[in-house]
């Protein structure tokens, strides 16, 4: 049978999920969550729709922020769960924190050019990447549009001259490699030593457009993330199942590919 990875949904602490995803619901362009944001809603929502592994995807809105969520999301890891941790590009010390992110478990770290306010390519992030080539961690960055922010820092473009600048980064870009961005996309990543998974995309962007992008850059790199709870993993799941590509593409991308990336 296929064993479905998701690689990026969103959990926060339950008292902190009751406060957060209302709020979130508000702010964002059709945002509706399809669980509650917590570990438990989404483990329920994993039984409901199949899914084997959920990799957890934290932001740190602040640089204060990140060691108490790295404390928390590798509290939470389990057979079901695979936690990434949190990084800030104002972070005093990424070098030791990353160290300390591994010794603690986490495969990762995520980034969002758009809430932290940041692009990819500044060369004032160069510590942060050392850091992460050194410990072997995957950068995990938001990529693209964002339905919460005007503008966009994370772009094609940006990212492209990040990949040049740091080959042996292990890099994975969200929402196919840039929401909204995938005439860029096509145009300066498509192809490259990159991973790109498919969440929050789609339901935006064309079937025929979603499989020539996918294919144009390589089935054997693209991953898949539902970007829960703000979608239906089930929903999700299926209907990448009924997009006309192969079997053997399809299984790929629901969690071949990811098996690899995680060392599973």
């Amino acid at each position: 049978m296929q064993r479905i990875i998701d690689i990026h949904t969103h959990v926060f602490p339950d008292p902190v999920a009751a406060a957060a995803i209302p709020v979130l619901e508000a702010a964002g362009e059709g945002l509706h969550a399809c669980y509650d944001g917590t570990v438990s809603g989404l483990v329920a929502a994993m039984d409901r729709t199949g899914v084997a592994v959920s990799v957890i995807q934290p932001v740190a809105t602040r640089a204060d922020q990140v060691r108490s969520i790295n404390d928390w999301v590798a509290s939470q890891a389990s057979d079901r769960i695979v936690p990434f941790g949190a990084m800030h590009p104002q972070f005093a010390n990424p070098a030791t924190e990353m160290a300390r992110m591994a010794a603690l478990g986490l495969r990762g770290f995520k980034l969002h050019p758009e809430h932290q306010s940041f692009e990819p390519h500044d060369t004032a992030l160069a510590r942060i990447w050392e850091a992460a080539v050194e410990h072997d961690m995957i950068a995990f960055f938001h990529a693209g549009a964002d339905v919460i922010h005007p503008g966009v820092r994370g772009t094609p473009e940006s990212f492209a001259s990040l990949l040049d600048t740091w080959p042996d980064l292990t890099v994975v870009l969200a929402h196919l490699g840039g929401f909204r961005q995938w005439k860029g996309v096509a145009e300066v990543l498509a192809g490259r030593d990159v991973w790109l998974d498919t969440a929050y995309t789609l339901s935006h962007l064309p079937d025929d457009e979603f499989v020539a992008l996918v294919r144009a850059h390589g089935t054997d790199r693209v991953l898949f993330g539902s970007d829960g709870p703000w979608t239906d993993c089930g929903i999700e799941t299926a209907h990448l199942t009924n997009l006309g590509m192969t079997a053997e593409e399809t299984e790929a991308i629901l969690g071949g590919n990811a098996e690899r990336l995680l060392g599973f």
